[in-house]
């Protein structure tokens, strides 16, 4: 680790999902720069107070300090800087209006951060949810206790403050076409529809046996209020971060 200086990128930053300048971020929290470290982290991450809380951590999967003994805590202190900024929140400078229209199909994470990006280069933004709400997989896929609402909620407006206009129960196919949005006058259309499709065991009788739920779709409809009869002995079919989350919401709804 001593014949190195400064000629690479981090592991870390090489494994994060988003491309997080980890290393650097962390050195600003080191120094005391909150504020700093993170608008740092929301130039490729705009929804760290979120992400914080739900992050599989690859980052620290692939730190170099395992080898020597554990990894640094590297979402914790992502987690940290976007707590402590959460109480007065900053707020981006937005570049000159470029007098362009963007139509955003989906209110996902994908959809939001997409929003807020446009939105700071000076575009004006429209976002066409389906749903109720905005958040995608983030509201309809991950518990409450894992991920408190208000803090979502919390996140999605600060991005929306910034000028971004929304229309839920808008669902692509039904309520409007992308040809449709076009001529309405959007100069370009992203689509960010998520991937809230369960996947199928395959098994026979799946889809005509009463109780059989499939875990992503368990977890949307408690968080939409349509909470299924759950009774007796519930068994869960795999072991992943869904399995346990269908598990976990069970136990709490029988």
């Amino acid at each position: 680790m001593s014949n190195h200086y400064a000629d690479c990128v981090a592991p870390c930053k090489n494994n994060c999902p988003a491309g997080v300048d980890v290393q650097s971020y962390i050195a600003l929290v080191s120094m005391g720069k909150y504020k700093e470290a993170l608008k740092l982290v929301k130039e490729n991450n705009p929804l760290p107070l979120s992400i914080g809380r739900v992050c599989v951590r690859d980052c620290e999967a692939a730190c170099r300090r395992n080898f020597i003994d554990e990894p640094v805590c590297v979402n914790a202190l992502k987690r940290f800087v976007a707590d402590y900024d959460n109480s007065d929140k900053w707020i981006p400078k937005i570049k000159e209006k470029k007098n362009k229209k963007i139509a955003i199909v989906g209110g996902g994470p994908a959809g939001l951060s997409c929003a807020y990006y446009l939105t700071i280069e000076g575009y004006s933004v429209t976002i066409f949810e389906k749903l109720p709400q905005l958040g995608g997989m983030l509201r309809y896929g991950i518990p409450e206790y894992r991920l408190p609402k208000k803090v979502l909620d919390s996140e999605i407006k600060w991005i929306l403050d910034l000028g971004v206009e929304v229309k839920t129960r808008a669902e692509l196919g039904l309520d409007f076409s992308i040809n449709e949005l076009m001529s309405d006058g959007y100069d370009a259309v992203f689509l960010g529809v998520g991937a809230h499709k369960a996947s199928k065991l395959g098994l026979e009788g799946e889809d005509r046996i009463y109780g059989v739920f499939r875990g992503i779709d368990l977890l949307r409809e408690i968080q939409l209020s349509y909470v299924p009869e759950l009774k007796g002995r519930i068994i869960i079919v795999g072991g992943g971060n869904t399995a346990l989350d269908a598990a976990r919401t069970a136990l709490r709804s029988s």
